[in-house]
């Protein structure tokens, strides 16, 4: 749910391989909306493991269209 936030993303794949997990992130489509509190821990957790999500993207398209 955290990276279909973001308008760039068109799709999010997942690596399901039960049923059980399909449904889980399924579900996360109904909490879309993260707080602010969330959102900073989640970036906080992605620049500690280096994750630049939008690094090859923005380097190839440049600024986002609005």
């Amino acid at each position: 749910a955290w990276v279909l936030r973001k308008g760039r993303v068109t799709s999010a794949l997942i690596g399901a391989s039960r049923p059980e997990q399909v449904e889980d992130c399924v579900g996360a489509l109904k909490a879309l909306d993260f707080s602010d509190a969330e959102l900073a821990e989640i970036d906080t957790y992605a620049r500690e493991a280096d994750i630049n999500l939008w690094a090859a993207s923005a380097e190839r398209k440049g600024p986002p269209r609005k």
